[in-house]
């Protein structure tokens, strides 16, 4: 079984092919990155990342991985989200307004992102 810290370093670093941005992303050292992926890849037993000192691509049993571990991690990832926010009171009405086009545009965009993240909260626009 794959420990969070772990998955988090690996999508991260699957995303970013960079050992330095995945660590900045983090908020880690790249050497923690790179011990944690030393370690997944003995626990797994083959690599999943080929890396030389100027290029960090996904071996295919890494594609394959993060193929099937992403979709995963995110719906739990959520799940944890609509667990937590009616703890820290994100419910209720949001009612907002603009003025201009471009504005409503923006605004209606982010709208729905606000909906999608906090379905319990209604957003009047």
């Amino acid at each position: 079984m794959l420990e969070r810290h772990e998955m988090e370093v690996f999508l991260a670093l699957a995303e970013e092919l960079h050992f330095g941005r995945t660590a900045e992303r983090l908020h880690v050292s790249t050497a923690r990155v790179s011990q944690t992926i030393a370690k997944l890849e003995r626990r797994v037993g083959a690599p999943l990342f080929h890396r030389t000192s100027h290029r960090v691509e996904l071996a295919p049993l890494g594609r394959d991985l993060y193929d099937e571990v992403r979709p995963a991690w995110d719906r739990i990832s959520a799940a944890v989200v609509r667990a937590v926010e009616p703890g820290r009171g994100v419910t209720g009405t949001l009612r907002v307004a603009f003025t201009g086009r471009a504005a409503g545009q923006l605004l209606v965009a982010a709208a729905q992102e606000f909906r999608a993240r906090h379905p319990d909260c209604d957003v009047q626009i």
